[in-house]
Formats: C-alpha cells, structure tokens, sequence
C-alpha cells in the first residue's frame, strides 16, 4: 500500500497494513509527525522490552559493513542485524517494533538482503524504517526490490513536500484543532511569507494561535504584524512595480532590501530572474486560454512549452491571480526585452568578457530603471532597447 500524508486520518490511527513501514520524503516534520504517531499506535506504553531504534548513520558493535567481511570474520552485516529483530519473537506483549533510521545510506546488497526476508517477519511484528534527507537536492534512492516488496508486504508512507493548497489544508487543520480559523487573505499571506516547508509554518501557526487566543480567527493584520517578511515577498512586489512601470516604488523596493545589508544583490537577482520566469510561463498559459485557480496540465499544448514543469504548482495555486496580473502587463516584446536586460544584468556583474564591469548593487537598480522604462519601437532586425524618456 502506497499512501501521501495527506490522505491520512489528522487523527486517530494511522493505516497500516503488512508488517514493514516505510517513511521516505523531503518534508522531514511530517515525518517526524508521522512516526511519532506510529510509534504511539504500534507499541505499548512502558513497553521498552519490545521495542529496538537504529541509526544506519551511526556505528552499531558487533556487525560489519560489507558481506565481503561478513563472510571472512564470520558476523552479522547491517542487514543481519535488522531481520534478526524483526524476526524474533515478543516478550510478554502483543508485538515488536523496530525503528531504523536513516535507512537509505545502507549499501544496495544490503537493501536486497533485507527486501529477500520482508516475508519472515512475524505478522504481529513491525518494522519502520525511515529515510533521511538527500541533501544537496540529491533525491534519496532505494533499492527497487525493497521498494516493490515493502508495497507487497506492508505501506509506504510518502512525506513529499506539500502543495500549497495542501499546506494550506494543514494550517486551516491545526488552527481548527485549537477551536481557531484563518481569513482567506491572512492564509495566502501566511504562506507567501512562511513558505510551505512545516518546520517554519508549524512556529508561525503556533505564534499567530498564541497572540490571537479567545479571539478565534487569524486576521491579514495579524499576519503582517507577526510574521517576517521574506524577500520572496519583497521581490514579488519589485516585479509588481516593474509591470506597472512604477520605477519610484521599484527603486524604493530594491533599496529596502539592500540597504543595511538585509538582502545580498547576489540573492536578490536570481529572485528577480525566478519571478519572471514564472511571469513568462503564465503568459504562456494565458495564451492557451488558461485561467486563475484552473488546473494547468489540462492545458497539454502549453505545458509542453514551458522549461520547468516543477512551476505549475506555483502558477495553479493561490499565487495563480497575482501571476496572471503580472503576465498581462506585459506584451511578449516587453518580456523579451526584459530578459535582454536580465542577461546585460547578469553579465555586468560576473564581469563576463564584453560586458562593462558593473557592481550587483548597482547592476539592480540600473535593472529595474530599465525594466521599468517604456521600451522603443524596434525596427526590423533591431535588438531591444531601452529608452526611458519614451512613451508607448
């Protein structure tokens, strides 16, 4: 059995069939959520006889590390040692679990050895094994045999990073929990400022329930009072400004970020980069007849144009509106100019041979000046340029 996080009951006992457990995902506080929950549901309380925690990160005495050693100091591998507990039968209670964590660094003989004795484990029996993070946006692999067995003979929970119309399930679920809701408005600028990842929603739910108390509803100014704001945020407003052509504001924006040093130009400009990508993938998708709060990959011919198939959860999610809005101010010759200006931006500031040698800082507001500026008419063969005295 395959199930998401999301489709588990928010309370009460979690599904699990078959003897062997399997967390994996990115989303490392569902995980910790999860099997603490298991571990409740599975082991009886007090009952420290029946129960046994790996770490494959750590050293374990008396095993080897590879069947090669194994076979010539004659010991148990890793592998050895874990089917060994599972196997063995309970002490005076109704069943045995066994926590590995940090299961995925086992080499991949081992991960076989173990997926050809997933049959042997007695039915009353558990075992849950947990997958770190990759790291380094690495995607952690397991071995296919484990995979495929552990889906035979037990449940595969999946702790993927949420959506944000699912994160934002989750913050509608917890506040509910403590008798308390959230505005519509207050949630989508919870999660433009706090982001989907659990670990810094879970701090920014639990401080706006704190402050709010018998109150009962998390209001927008509640939210602008107690949350910081990122420079996510920031920069969506910059590329808001620059649709409008309102270089002040930009300029205004840009310098909020800088000065003081809040916000490396190093940081800032891929920010930039990234909002305008997305801009050009909804417009993309607005061609195609697509619309706000729509699902995109219904729109096939348009999808298959866009570079980053990763960005349909942001462009169909509640950032969907202001995307658009963005996409709309902008004719595709004024996106191409812009990215013409990104790339001379870009250059100037790793000093790239042929561009002028230009500071980020500098680079930025130079930027915005020219995004912000009305673009000539261009004659055939004529590449962009920018002139800010002109008028369209």
């Amino acid at each position: 059995m395959n199930l998401k996080y999301s489709q588990l009951p928010s309370a009460g006992d979690v599904p699990t069939e078959g003897t062997w457990l399997l967390v994996h995902g990115d989303e490392e506080h569902l995980k910790r959520l999860l099997v603490e929950r298991l571990r409740r549901q599975l082991l009886q309380e007090g009952d420290e006889f029946n129960f046994d925690q790996l770490d494959a990160t750590e050293r374990w005495d008396g095993v080897v590390e590879t069947a090669e050693q194994a076979k010539r100091e004659r010991m148990p591998t890793r592998a050895d040692r874990i089917l060994g507990l599972a196997q063995a039968l309970p002490f005076l209670g109704s069943g045995r679990l066994i926590i590995v964590r940090n299961f995925h660094v086992l080499p991949t003989d081992q991960q076989k050895k173990i997926a050809a004795g997933l049959p042997s484990v007695p039915p009353m029996n558990h075992v849950l094994l947990i997958a770190g993070e990759g790291g380094g946006g690495k995607k952690v692999k397991l071995q296919a045999d484990l995979l495929k067995g552990i889906q035979q003979h037990g449940t595969l929970y999946d702790c993927s990073p949420l959506s944000d119309e699912e994160a934002g399930q989750w913050v509608k679920q917890t506040l509910k929990g403590w008798g308390q809701t959230i505005e519509p408005g207050a949630l989508q600028l919870l999660l433009a400022r706090a982001g989907t990842e659990l670990r810094r929603l879970q701090i920014e739910v639990d401080k706006l329930s704190l402050m709010i108390g018998d109150r009962g509803a998390v209001r927008t100014a509640d939210v602008e009072l107690l949350t910081p704001k990122l420079a996510e945020e920031s920069v969506f407003h910059l590329c808001d400004a620059v649709a409008a052509r309102n270089g002040a504001q930009a300029l205004s924006i840009l310098r909020d970020l800088t000065e003081g040093q809040l916000e490396s130009p190093y940081r800032i400009f891929p920010l930039i980069v990234r909002q305008f990508r997305l801009i050009w993938q909804t417009k993309v998708l607005l061609d195609a007849g697509w619309k706000p709060r729509e699902d995109p990959s219904g729109y096939a011919k348009a999808v298959a144009m866009l570079p980053e198939s990763a960005a349909l959860g942001q462009i169909g999610g509640w950032m969907g509106t202001k995307l658009a809005a963005s996409a709309r101010q902008f004719t595709w010759p004024q996106l191409r100019q812009a990215y013409q200006a990104l790339l001379a931006c870009d250059m100037g500031g790793k000093a790239i041979e042929g561009a002028p040698r230009q500071e980020m800082d500098i680079g930025l507001e130079m930027l915005c000046a020219k995004l912000c500026a009305a673009p000539t008419r261009r004659s055939p063969g004529e590449g962009g340029r920018w002139n800010a005295g002109a008028r369209s």
